[in-house]
């Protein structure tokens, strides 16, 4: 590439030196030198088409990096809304499942049923329940991909901030002790 630069000369110039400050012994140039290789055997070509497949590459690599956010983010929503659907559908079960409990706890009690039956009701009810809890827990992991899907972070330096604090004041009542 070319390199272009700006020179000047000021000073004073005389045969004799009893001349050299009077007026016409000034001197002054200035120049504007220009240089750049003539020949360079394709090397500036082969820079230029480096750079470009350089950015070539960069551009596949931006582009790909949206797709998968885009997927991640779809796949997360995707993946709370079956999990609050399901959750939706397990709350009924289990209302449907307390007011049976109930029902057979009220037969027992006016004597119509053995206790069997109370006992059959709430083990079903617990297995419901349990799935019921093991389903918010797959809803709040759904929450959590798509927290991190959409470029959300863990804070990691406020959990040693918080740990430092904590083992900071359990060391200063440990010496007031």
């Amino acid at each position: 590439f070319p390199t272009i630069s700006l020179t000047g000369l000021f000073g004073y110039s005389s045969t004799s030196l009893s001349n050299l400050f009077q007026g016409d012994s000034k001197v002054w140039n200035y120049g504007l030198p220009i240089s750049m290789p003539i020949f360079t055997a394709g090397a500036l070509a082969g820079q230029l088409q480096s750079a470009e497949a350089a950015q070539q590459q960069a551009l596949f690599t931006y582009q790909k990096a949206i797709q998968n956010a885009f997927r991640e983010v779809n796949d997360a929503l995707i993946n709370q809304d079956r999990t609050r659907e399901q959750l939706r559908a397990q709350r009924r079960q289990v209302e449907a499942l307390q007011q049976y409990a109930a029902t057979a706890r009220l037969r027992y009690d006016n004597g119509y049923t053995s206790f069997i039956e109370v006992l059959d009701s709430e083990r079903s009810l617990f297995n419901v329940q349990l799935q019921y809890t093991q389903t918010q827990q797959t809803e709040f992991q759904a929450m959590i991909s798509l927290y991190l899907a959409m470029g959300g972070g863990w804070v990691n330096d406020a959990d040693r901030v918080a740990t430092t604090a904590a083992g900071a004041a359990a060391a200063a009542t440990m010496r007031q002790e």
